[in-house]
């Protein structure tokens, strides 16, 4: 078997695992009295973690070509715990891109996606969990590999996730459907995956509720440009405690197709949208990436000069041909909503009302790539990581625009948005739930 089907397989019977669990909650609550039913209307609620919020766990062997058919592996954790990110090891979640066009991990070790991030024993989205549990909502938490392409993973979770999933539910549940009544939150990155599922997914399996993103960049956000040229503070080294890993961390990402659609939009997007962007609540008045000497929009899809902007391929890995395809997939992630599309959808976005967001980005020339030539220019409202007005589709603010969403407040920032009481009842109300 190919490299791709054994890593998919993989990744399946990993996520087997949570789906026992998902069948043990489903049947206690069955076996619930009538007088304990909080909420007796079934419904199944699938959240997918914000990007780098899903461990990644790399096969202890390389995956063997000349195998057998069916290859089993054991893993590690390369990120989403202390010693992970200490210890340099998400350097080696750098893959490498094959003349198909196909993606392999380093030395072809195989990496998965298995439940979520933690960190001195802190996990994310704790409050969220917990809340439904107490409403007796059927959720799932589904972990998902943020280092690939967002299309990657919706057509995964779409094709083969759900039939197995409706599949071992009937079975193992007395034939209830899980896909009866069913909806999907994303929250950050995992927004984009539940809004190119809404878009691309036509008609979707059983009956799709509705699809709820919290915090996502639909425009992208300034963060992104920093780490082609830095790295990432959260696992680059910390000198003198531990080495610093810089280089090896920017060789990594550079690696990662999935990341190259987290930039700020194209500009000829934000000319054709004017209204949309320079008014409202939260405007963005001019374009948000602009050259540091002559003050002229430097789009992060189309940069001029175009070969001065990045860094080089071979200083950095830097792959100009996945930026290219992350261009497409933008056009993908803003395509017009159908009226029924539109009706499902439902943005909500944060406001600390702290006004700190990092906003607008200044690029000078390179080479060289030392020291960085990005730098935060202006602040803006949002939750401390997004800008509010990255975090909504204009489309959908255009058609339904009480479907977007905002939580205000110090419960809005960003790492804890999804715990915070204001969300949760924003999507007790979405959803109908009691």
């Amino acid at each position: 078997m190919s490299y791709d089907s054994v890593r998919l397989d993989e990744q399946m019977r990993v996520l087997d695992y949570s789906i026992d669990w998902f069948v043990l909650r489903y049947n206690a609550i069955t076996q619930l009295p009538p007088f304990l039913r909080v909420n007796p209307a079934r419904q199944t609620l699938f959240l997918f973690p914000g990007g780098t919020a899903s461990t990644l766990k790399r096969a202890t062997k390389a995956w063997d070509p000349a195998g057998p058919a069916s290859q089993v592996f054991n893993y590690r954790v390369v990120f989403g715990n202390v010693p992970a990110l200490l210890g340099g090891k998400a350097r080696d979640l750098r893959m490498r891109r094959l003349l198909d066009g196909s993606y392999r991990d380093k030395r072809d070790r195989i990496i998965i996606a298995d439940g979520l991030v933690n960190v001195f024993g802190v996990t994310p989205y704790l409050g969220f969990l917990i809340w439904c549990l107490l409403k007796q909502i059927d959720w799932f938490v589904f972990p998902w590999d943020w280092r690939r392409r967002v299309d990657d993973v919706g057509t995964f979770f779409i094709d083969r996730f759900l039939p197995h999933f409706q599949e071992r539910v009937q079975n193992e549940c007395n034939n209830a459907d899980p896909l009866a009544d069913y909806s999907l939150i994303g929250h950050s990155a995992g927004g984009l995956v539940v809004n190119w599922i809404l878009r691309n997914v036509a008609p979707h399996p059983g009956n799709l509720r509705k699809v709820i993103t919290v915090a996502a960049p639909f425009y992208g956000y300034g963060g992104q440009l920093h780490r082609w040229f830095e790295g990432d503070p959260l696992v680059n080294g910390f000198p003198p405690f531990t080495p610093d890993y810089t280089q090896g961390i920017i060789k990594a990402l550079s690696s990662f197709p999935g990341c190259y659609s987290w930039h700020f939009l194209p500009e000829d997007f934000y000319n054709a949208n004017p209204v949309d962007f320079q008014g409202g609540p939260y405007p963005l008045p001019s374009y948000p990436s602009v050259d540091l000497t002559t003050n002229i929009p430097a789009d992060p899809y189309d940069p001029q000069p175009p070969d001065e902007r990045y860094p080089t391929k071979a200083q950095s890995g830097f792959d100009k041909f996945e930026l290219g395809k992350a261009e497409t997939l933008f056009a993908d992630f803003t395509s017009p909503l159908s009226a029924a599309q539109a009706a499902k959808f439902v943005n909500i976005r944060g406001d600390t009302t702290a006004n700190n967001t990092l906003n607008t980005t200044t690029w000078d020339l390179v080479p060289p790539i030392e020291p960085s030539p990005i730098a935060d220019r202006s602040i803006t409202p949002g939750d401390g990581t997004q800008p509010a007005w990255t975090t909504r589709d204009i489309d959908l603010a255009r058609q339904v625009p009480g479907n977007v969403i905002t939580v205000v407040g110090g419960d809005a920032e960003h790492s804890i948005i999804l715990d915070s009481p204001q969300t949760l009842a924003q999507v007790a109300a979405v959803l109908g739930i009691p």
